[in-house]
């Protein structure tokens, strides 16, 4: 079998790269090792708007509830809120699958119950029992990547995030309440019933889930990268989503980052071949690196902090809700770092001396990375 371009993985990454391809008469083929597109899930469906007007496609009937206040509590039980439209939670499993009709509908080629088994030569993958040959090979396969791992990348580090549908009713509130560090909890509405997870230990997130009195169905989950791989591309392979560790920083959502990669590689790869690919890794930077270094600069320094600290900072940001109710999006969770005057973070930075050095050091490093 031949084919232009090779994705691994039929989730929102990989079926969003396969329509815009194959939509401009590329020959794409998607392989997907389970035998049903979208389940099971594994994501909190909150999705901001920046997100759904990148999608290839949306629809209202994915759409379980809407997201119009947040409230954010500390360790000690102090709360910032936000009151705005914020974000729309999405049913995954419509949505993957929608997508996944999409590509196929754009003139993809998608196999079902396929997994990928490795590299016969550097232009052959194995696939089941057969093989594929390719010009390009495309990773969207999730944090454990095995496209990642046939090209010999390091593993990604992970952390892990759990869900539980309950019952019980939240109306448009999504809260989240910081456990440890940069760990945290949280409520949000799905359609008639709720859903509670955590992202941290083991330990912790089980004792979230715990406090599920009736739950609804199974535990839902996955291990989420902890930070974008430096370079998530080569000679004739690319890696979009999970795989290439593109989630935002501080909430661990993928979408939007996944969906971009896709758009930007399509449009290189059409614009150049293979050469292009190194312009889908420096454009990816040049487009996210801004948010990906004060997110993970914001998680490092959170991650130096006891629980008493960060009451500490609770109370540090309640003298500027206002610039958090103004400029905070779900997309962009750094922005109202910018709008806090500077001597108040001056301010900040010299409370927890250790802490900001830790930050500025991961601050420099990405910077590097995005350079």
């Amino acid at each position: 079998m031949r084919t232009d371009v090779l994705v691994v993985g039929g989730g929102i990454a990989g079926s969003t790269l396969a329509s815009i391809l194959s939509s401009r008469g590329f020959d794409v083929t998607i392989v997907e090792r389970r035998p049903r597109v979208g389940y099971p899930h594994h994501c909190s469906g909150i999705l901001g708007f920046d997100a759904i007007r990148e999608l290839v496609t949306f629809s209202e009937d994915w759409v379980l509830s809407e997201i119009n206040h947040a409230t954010f509590i500390s360790p000690g039980g102090l709360k910032i809120g936000i009151d705005k439209p914020l974000a729309k939670v999405v049913d995954r499993s419509m949505m993957d699958l929608e997508t996944w009709e999409h590509a196929l509908s754009s003139g993809a080629r998608g196999m079902l119950s396929t997994p990928f088994k490795g590299l016969k030569s550097r232009n052959e993958a194995i696939v089941k029992g057969d093989t594929i040959s390719f010009d390009l090979i495309v990773g969207a396969d999730g944090s454990l990547s095995s496209v990642a791992r046939a090209f010999g990348l390091r593993r990604l580090e992970t952390e892990l995030g759990l869900q539980r549908r309950c019952e019980g009713r939240i109306g448009d509130e999504y809260v989240v309440r910081i456990l440890r560090g940069s760990n945290f909890s949280w409520i949000q509405p799905w359609g008639g019933c709720v859903k509670v997870g955590a992202i941290g230990e083991f330990g912790e997130i089980m004792e979230v889930i715990g406090s599920c009195k009736s739950p609804i169905g199974k535990i839902e989950g996955n291990l989420i990268p902890r930070r974008p791989r430096k370079r998530f591309y080569g000679g004739n392979f690319a890696l979009v989503g999970d795989a290439a560790g593109q989630v935002k920083p501080l909430s661990r959502g993928g979408v939007l980052f996944a969906v971009r990669a896709a758009k930007i590689l399509a449009e290189e790869f059409e614009r150049g071949g293979l050469s292009g690919l190194s312009s889908y890794g420096r454009r990816w930077w040049e487009i996210n690196g801004r948010e990906v270094a004060l997110g993970m600069a914001a998680r490092r320094y959170l991650e130096g902090l006891s629980s008493r600290d960060l009451d500490n900072i609770f109370l540090f940001l309640r003298d500027f809700e206002y610039i958090i109710q103004e400029s905070f999006e779900t997309d962009r969770q750094t922005s109202p770092l910018s709008r806090v005057p500077k001597a108040k973070v001056l301010k900040l930075i010299l409370m927890k001396p250790r802490a900001t050095l830790r930050a500025m050091m991961e601050l420099m490093r990405q910077m590097v990375v995005s350079w």
